[in-house]
């Protein structure tokens, strides 16, 4: 970006430390920080260089654990052009599918990030057909039938799964939808890395300080290189991530998203492995890091899932002799 490194440390330190002060004063809870990013001038920042910005509050967001709007915002700001009316939210694909599908009864499940404030307002609901296309739907809070908070891997989450009728008259996004859920996806890649970079600093001090017949853990081969393993397996899903903010497009971030779930998973079973029994239990805070990351990769498309999608893209019946496509194209 044109600002200097001076400049964009001094916007990296008040970002990090509104996401602090957010955390500490909501530990449990959703907080909007809309108003306080606007205090530090952020329309003007974001404006300078968006996708250095974007990357910067999804980056704060993981490593102090916060909860705020930003993913919803986000996804929102890529459907601005096709959104007909206010909303209140949008539904994301729920982690046991990966996809916004209606179900034979006409109902569709997701997730609405943060509580639901009602009984008044609307979500959009982006609703894909089987034949691929998405047609985009607002629900009246009112209307749904279904509205409980998400009780999966981190308590500390307050994700509301939500389920409602599909209306009618809705009108094809297929386009901007993609594009919207890759932004979510590029999203969520960044606060799982900086959620992995936080968990493996947290085991490097640990091994740095404790000592085993008079020696530290971090000196013995064995930590070493498992944390260099990790370390290893979380510098390449950065890679990808970083081609994947800087080209766009949906299989960049799709495959980014993939990397960084898969990546935490390394990051957190090495850490576990040699921070011991400590690891496991509430007053260490690696637990914290491993369990938001699992919640953050079940969140639209988990590693599993997206590799699954892949699959079938690559290897779909008459694509047999076809060039496999380009993830990301250095120029």
């Amino acid at each position: 970006m044109s600002a200097s490194s001076e400049e964009w440390s001094m916007v990296t330190e008040a970002v990090r430390r509104l996401f602090d002060e957010v955390v500490a004063a909501a530990p449990d809870g959703h907080a909007v920080i809309g108003p306080q990013l606007e205090e530090l001038g952020w329309s003007d920042i974001e404006a300078e260089d968006p996708v250095a910005a974007a990357a910067l509050l999804f980056t704060a967001q993981g490593r102090a654990l916060a909860q705020t709007e930003i993913l919803d915002a986000a996804v929102q700001a890529e459907l601005a052009a096709v959104l007909r009316e206010p909303v209140d939210a949008v539904l994301l694909p729920a982690a046991t599918t990966g996809e916004l599908r209606a179900s034979k009864g006409g109902e569709i499940s997701g997730i609405v990030l943060g509580p639901l404030h009602g009984p008044h307002g609307k979500i959009a609901a982006p609703v894909r057909a089987y034949a691929g296309r998405v047609s985009l739907h607002y629900i009246e809070i009112g209307n749904i039938t279904r509205a409980v908070r998400s009780d999966t891997f981190d308590s500390s989450v307050h994700w509301t799964a939500v389920t409602a009728p599909v209306p009618a008259g809705g009108y094809e996004i297929t386009q901007q939808w993609d594009l919207a859920l890759a932004a979510a996806q590029r999203g969520l890649a960044t606060e799982l890395i900086a959620v992995a970079d936080a968990a493996l600093s947290a085991a490097v001090e640990h091994v740095s300080v404790r000592v085993q017949y008079g020696t530290a853990i971090g000196a013995m081969q064995s930590p070493r290189h498992a944390l260099a393993d990790a370390s290893a397996r979380l510098e390449g899903a950065r890679s990808l991530l970083d081609g994947a903010w800087r080209y766009g497009g949906s299989l960049a971030a799709m495959t980014a998203k993939a990397a960084a779930g898969r990546a935490h998973r390394a990051v957190i079973d090495a850490a576990l492995q040699v921070c011991g029994a400590i690891g496991l239990t509430s007053e260490h805070r690696l637990h914290r890091f491993a369990a938001r990351g699992l919640q953050l990769d079940a969140l639209c498309g988990s590693a599993a899932q997206i590799e699954a999608q892949l699959a079938a893209q690559l290897f779909e019946p008459g694509k047999a002799g076809q060039a496999l496509p380009t993830v990301l194209e250095w120029v």
